[in-house]
């Protein structure tokens, strides 16, 4: 039998992401544990490999330490959208807001993930 280069191609693709999987705890949606570590704090954040774990311990970074959201969540908070809100904490206002959740997992995170050498430790 043989393979065109389409069908190589497709089960080369395939073969890859099986063993990407694989490598980090076999494919467990939790395999690998991000940390940052700032001001003395660690935060913690779970992914299926090692770019999403650094990821989503910046994200916890950002939305709980990160002095600029800090700032913007405050001005949010006093504005009538915040006020219409109720006032909700830092993370619930991330998912009541978009351009609150955009700072957090957009411009933070990947500001975090470029400039404070984020660890993670896979399965």
């Amino acid at each position: 039998m043989k393979l065109n280069n389409a069908t190589f191609s497709f089960v080369l693709v395939v073969t890859i992401l099986i063993l990407v999987a694989l490598g980090c705890g076999g494919g467990s949606s939790d395999a690998c544990i991000g940390t940052v570590t700032y001001d003395g704090k660690i935060f913690q954040g779970a992914g299926k490999n090692e770019i999403d774990a650094k990821l989503f311990a910046c994200n916890k970074y950002c939305s709980d330490a990160d002095p600029e959201f800090d700032a913007r969540y405050r001005i949010w908070l006093n504005s009538p959208k915040g006020k219409a809100a109720g006032s909700p904490s830092k993370r619930e206002a991330m998912f009541k807001d978009k351009d609150l959740l955009d700072y957090v997992t957009n411009v933070c995170a990947h500001k975090c993930t470029s400039s404070m050498n984020p660890e993670a430790k896979c399965k």
